[in-house]
């Protein structure tokens, strides 16, 4: 029978450089009075000495107190770090022979359960339960693909990319409207929090209202000088694009000061200036990230304005757009705040 110990360093496998966050919880902990000792996929694991340290509270842990919480641990989405944690409280039997067996069984479980839990992890990710159809999804892959097909042809064939006077103009215009129906689908999530998230750049309500507000901007903006274009460019259709076009850059910028007066909990904040960046990263480069983000926020504004040519107008989408998928990538740890940061900064560089 295997006996418990309070010794929670084993030969297991080694836990990722990543998981000492979980140690050092763990030492400003005490440990609980009761044992808590649980079984996950056929090992059995004593947690008395972490129990405190769990971010879900220690009684999470001690309800499973000598029960199978294999199917609660799937379910709570863990970290492949928390799978690879769990080596280090594993209960190994007395006997030499099936103790061996027992790590061996640990360490080939742990490894065929990462590549499992990995694919299962990024399909629960991906697929909420609050787009089950993917709408959502499937709306932003043909934003993606609308973007790469546009830009390509604005680089190699048709200045305008294929939204003047060249190509078919109502399917131009309907692949424009797509991503006005991907801004607003995004009010589908509810689980989007109202507080910026510290330390990690994450999507919060502020950040999506202006999200959808510029990017129907841009929308509008485009499809006005698109329609002047049909209409022969005559001075009368630039008038009315110029016209359409300065209101809706107007009521845009009332619109994103009222999302900010009614969502806004923190006044010293701001949607980019203040969105938080990796860990080491210096004063001096963060000035030139906000530098060149306020540059080329102030650049798509005049674009929108000022511009003849629809490409122009639809490029700030690209970078509007991009970033809501790498905060929401960031969100759900696929990618570092370094990589959303450099991610964003292409985004804006591309057109």
């Amino acid at each position: 029978s295997p006996s418990i110990s309070t010794n929670l360093k084993s030969t297991a496998v080694p836990i990722d450089l990543s998981s000492k966050r979980f140690e050092r919880e763990a030492s400003r902990k005490v440990e609980i009075d009761d044992p808590c000792i649980i079984e996950i996929h056929g090992n059995r694991y004593n947690m008395t000495s972490w129990a405190n340290a769990h971010p879900g509270g220690a009684n999470i842990l001690k309800k499973f107190h000598n029960r199978d919480a294999s199917k609660a641990f799937e379910a709570a989405d863990h970290s492949l770090e928390a799978y690879m944690m769990l080596n280090d409280f594993i209960i190994e039997p007395e006997n030499k022979e099936a103790r061996d067996g027992t790590l061996n069984e640990s360490r080939d479980a742990t490894e065929d359960f990462k590549g499992k839990k990995s694919s299962w992890r990024v399909r629960r990710k991906l697929f909420t339960k609050e787009d089950p159809i993917g709408v959502h999804k499937y709306l932003g892959i043909f934003c993606l693909v609308n973007f790469i097909g546009r830009f390509r042809q604005c680089y190699f064939q048709d200045i305008a990319a294929g939204l003047g006077s060249r190509g078919h103009p109502w399917f131009s215009m309907a692949c424009v409207l797509v991503h006005g129906l991907l801004s607003l689908s995004s009010l589908i999530f509810h689980t989007v929090p109202k507080e910026r998230v510290v330390g990690k750049p994450m999507i919060w309500s502020e950040y999506r209202a202006h999200n959808i507000i510029f990017g129907i901007r841009s929308v509008i903006c485009t499809l006005a000088c698109s329609l002047a274009i049909r209409a022969g460019n005559t001075s009368a259709a630039r008038r009315w694009m110029i016209a359409v076009s300065s209101a809706t850059v107007l009521l845009s910028c009332v619109g994103s000061d009222i999302a900010t007066a009614r969502l806004r909990t923190v006044e010293t904040e701001s949607t980019t200036a203040t969105m938080p960046y990796w860990e080491g990263c210096s004063i001096q480069t963060q000035k030139r990230f906000k530098g060149f983000y306020a540059y080329c926020q102030f650049m798509a504004t005049l674009a929108c304005m000022f511009s003849g040519n629809p490409a122009l107008m639809f490029s700030p989408l690209i970078a509007i757009q991009m970033a809501s998928l790498l905060l929401t990538l960031s969100r759900k740890g696929f990618i570092s705040p370094r990589a959303y940061h450099y991610g964003y900064t292409a985004s804006l560089v591309a057109p």
